[in-house]
């Protein structure tokens, strides 16, 4: 296949440095071996700094927090997990992310009722209302399980729970709509409890639908079924006419994680038309591929995966899929039709191979939701392509498993930049609660008070602080030039999230994408060539040049810009135009201080400078690639 180019989103800021100094025992080195993928490492390292005397508390409560997580995640040591907890809880004056873990393990472990208790715990823990969303959001997160896992076992459910469960989960949802988790958890337990107007409500909430009339082509035909038979559906068993309506609109709107239970908890599948049974069958395929394929992923972080056996379990099950549909299963099989034939039916898209941050063999997969013609002008070259939308992915990859918090966002071909929406739905909101939650305001205000008073040259103490910064400051004007404009209250906060967006689709999609597509179309033969350090470094430059923000680009950059991927020595290589680009504006910056290294004055550049300094040292602007000029661009427009 050929190599794609991906772009990484950091879901939250994670710190890490220029250079690994491997013989140092400190939290920063453990995160900065976890960044690599390097689990045993960074293991070791955390074991490390819990062995030494007269450990703060509060270092030791973050090392056993982080310890429990890797014990659990990676390696599947329940009772050492929770050692690691409980010991935790002893010492820690937050314990709310504690019990947060705790009952994640317990759900992970099919224990729901000692989860449903840690996830109470946690909400008796929090200190804001984002930390109270997160145990509502756990703890409605095991009741769906706990229901799930009961109607496998065809054992009754606990209708009262998941009662509650839904009219808290509603309450967060009409107070914020457009929120991921809430909503699907919300679609998922309204579905088993039969209730239309729940998952009519939830659906709209998840794809940002205000208006039912009024939705995208991908989803019209979802919104109309739903619309439909929501009416009359309250608390009733749908008839089979409307259960298979229910499934379409499911399977057409990618909902297909939801369907066999769904189907098992009404017990009707034998009845079903071959269109909705091959919906099924292909809906527990996806189970199937995502439960292997995590396990594929687990293997790899503790260094005992078996590649070539993934890969043959993968396409015997490829093949079972293909022998089991009903307009499948008396043709021949081969690679490129299953995959022809899944996305026309089912409108599955991904790859298998290598990503810019693990070279072995993964899995992306997942389901168009939304695909359109698009256009993207940077220095004159004008590509048209598609622009195309996965969502509810079945895997993305081993790198976004492994780290949960940042994830491929992305990834483009010649003619087509795909972006992955869920990696992109968090993020707008956690924006706005960065300037607009007091708890959150003054936790950033403490970061950024050290940082900026820290005259330390060491990069590892300097680049959280800085990213937090850059990050803070943008948000900041980005709310004050809309409240200026005289928005308030939910006009305000819909208008903020809705340019926060833009922005970020803007920069890190369409321009960062939009790169490799021109570098690809306009000169492949040394796209050919370069590795994918500079393939990546040159899609950075423009995602900075193009975007309406470039701080909260630079902010994701300046503080993960160490080890050996291509990412990484990118990102290395636009913080050396920051830093010399600080050189060459420190007479024109009022604040500038002698006494502090120029990375620690990143954040004191303009956003005219930082577009400036980043369009000087692009090649595709200057029409030179490294020391040849570039095509010409009146011939390549």
């Amino acid at each position: 296949m050929k190599k794609l180019l991906f772009i990484l989103i950091f879901i939250t800021v994670i710190g890490c440095s220029l250079k690994l100094k491997t013989n140092q025992q400190s939290l920063e080195y453990a995160n900065d071996f976890y960044d690599q993928l390097n689990l045993k490492k960074s293991h070791q390292a955390l074991e490390s700094i819990l062995a030494k005397d007269n450990l703060q508390n509060e270092l030791k409560c973050e090392i056993l927090r982080k310890l429990a997580h890797q014990e659990w995640k990676y390696y599947q040591k329940y009772v050492l997990a929770k050692k690691r907890l409980i010991s935790a809880d002893n010492i820690c004056k937050s314990n709310h992310e504690i019990w947060m873990l705790m009952s994640r393990i317990e759900r992970e472990s099919q224990q729901f009722k000692k989860a449903l208790t840690a996830a109470t715990k946690a909400k008796s823990f929090a200190l804001s209302e984002t930390e109270i969303n997160d145990a509502d959001n756990e703890f409605a997160s095991v009741a769906y399980n706990y229901s799930v896992n009961q109607i496998i076992k065809g054992k009754q459910i606990d209708l009262n729970l998941l009662t509650d469960v839904s009219r808290l989960l509603y309450e967060i949802v009409e107070n914020d709509a457009g929120m991921p988790e809430p909503s699907k958890l919300l679609l998922g337990i309204s579905l088993l409890n039969n209730d239309g107007e729940k998952v009519l409500k939830a659906w709209k909430s998840y794809f940002q639908i205000q208006n039912i009339e009024n939705v995208h082509p991908y989803l019209e035909s979802s919104a109309k079924k739903l619309n439909q038979i929501h009416k009359n559906w309250h608390g009733n068993v749908l008839s089979i006419a409307e259960q298979e309506t229910l499934i379409e609109a499911l399977a057409s709107s990618r909902f297909y994680e939801f369907i066999p239970i769904y189907v098992k908890n009404n017990n009707t599948q034998a009845r079903y038309k071959s269109k909705i049974k091959d919906i099924i069958i292909y809906s527990h395929y996806l189970q199937e591929v995502e439960n292997e394929t995590n396990e594929y992923y687990r293997l790899i972080a503790i260094q005992q995966a078996d590649e070539a056996a993934y890969i043959e379990w993968l396409n015997n099950r490829r093949k079972s899929l293909w022998n089991n549909l009903t307009f499948t299963q008396n043709e021949t099989y081969s690679e490129n039709e299953f995959l022809k034939i899944t996305e026309d039916h089912f409108g599955a898209r991904g790859f298998t191979g290598s990503t810019g941050n693990y070279d072995g063999f993964v899995l992306s997969l997942g389901h168009i939701v939304k695909q359109e013609k698009a256009q993207v002008e940077q220095y004159g070259y004008k590509p048209e392509f598609i622009y195309t939308e996965l969502d509810l992915m079945t895997s993305n990859g081993y790198s976004s498993w492994f780290w949960e918090d940042k994830a491929i966002g992305g990834w483009a071909t010649e003619n087509e930049i795909i972006r992955v929406r869920e990696v992109y739905l968090n993020g707008p909101f956690a924006a706005w609660k960065t300037v607009n939650n007091e708890n959150e305001i003054q936790k950033n205000e403490r970061i950024i008070n050290a940082f900026v008073n820290n005259t330390s040259t060491n990069s590892i103490k300097l680049s959280e602080g800085l990213a937090i910064t850059l990050r803070f400051n943008a948000l900041k004007d980005l709310y004050s030039s809309l409240s200026s404009s005289g928005l308030s209250g939910q006009e305000l906060k819909l208008a903020f999230l809705s340019k926060y967006e833009k922005f970020r689709r803007d920069a890190s999609l369409l321009a960062h994408e939009g790169r490799h597509s021109i570098e690809r179309k306009y000169m492949p033969e040394k796209f050919a060539e370069w590795n994918n350090e500079i393939r990546e470094f040159h899609a950075k430059l423009s995602q900075i040049v193009f975007s309406p923000e470039p701080r909260l680009e630079l902010s994701g950059m300046v503080d993960n810009f160490m080890g050996d991927s291509g990412h990484a020595k990118a990102n290395k290589a636009i913080v050396d135009i920051a830093v010399k680009c600080v050189s060459a504006h420190k007479s024109s910056m009022p604040k500038y201080s002698n006494e502090k290294s120029d990375f620690a004055q990143v954040h004191l550049l303009t956003i005219k400078q930082i577009k400036e300094c980043y369009k000087k040292e692009d090649p595709l602007n200057v029409k030179k690639y490294l020391g040849q000029t570039a095509p010409g661009i009146t011939n390549t427009r």
